[in-house]
C-alpha cells in the first residue's frame, strides 16, 4: 500500500480540478452581479451594446499593440533568432498579454466602493467583454495554428 501523495492524486484529476477552478472564478463576478439585479433590469440593451462594442475595441487595440511590441522585440533581441521570431511564442505572448481577465476587473471595481456607480451594474459589460475576447481569440488561435496535414500523408 503506497503513501497518499497530493500531487499524484491532482495529476489523476486534473479536468476535475480545472472544471473546480472555472467554477469557482465564476461565482467571483456572479455574487456581485447578484447584488445589483434590480439595476440590471433597468440597463438600456443600447447602453449594454456600446458597453461590448467598447471591450471588444479594447481587446482589439490591445492584440495590434503587443502584435508591434512583439515584433519589435524580435527585431531588437536578435532578428530570426530572437525566442520571438518563433510564431507559437509570438502568437501565445501576444494573446495572453491582450486578454484581461474577469477576476481582475472584479478586483479593480470592487475596491472603487460605488465611485463609478453600482460594482454589480459595472461588472455586467466586464463580462461580456470577457466572454468576447475568449470567444475571438478562440477563432483567432484556430486562424492561426499550423494545418494538420497529417491526412494527406502518402506512404511509399
Amino acid at each position: 500500500m503506497g503513501v497518499f501523495c497530493v500531487s499524484d492524486f491532482v495529476d489523476r484529476n486534473r479536468k476535475l480540478f480545472s472544471g473546480l477552478n472555472a467554477l469557482f472564478l465564476s461565482l467571483v463576478p456572479l455574487t456581485q452581479v447578484s447584488r445589483s439585479r434590480s439595476l440590471l433590469l433597468m440597463v438600456k440593451p443600447t447602453v449594454f451594446l456600446v458597453a461590448i462594442g467598447l471591450g471588444t475595441l479594447l481587446h482589439l487595440t490591445l492584440l495590434v499593440f503587443n502584435s508591434t511590441a512583439v515584433q519589435t522585440l524580435s527585431t531588437i533581441s536578435g532578428g530570426s533568432k530572437s525566442i520571438f521570431s518563433r510564431k507559437e511564442n509570438a502568437i501565445a505572448l501576444i494573446l495572453v498579454a491582450s486578454q484581461k481577465t474577469l477576476p481582475v476587473m472584479v478586483a479593480v471595481i470592487e475596491p472603487l466602493g460605488g465611485a463609478f456607480g453600482e460594482s454589480g451594474l459595472l461588472i455586467l459589460p466586464c463580462v461580456a467583454a470577457h466572454l468576447n475576447q475568449i470567444i475571438f481569440d478562440s477563432f483567432l488561435v484556430n486562424f492561426l495554428r499550423p494545418k494538420d496535414n497529417s491526412n494527406n500523408v502518402k506512404v511509399a
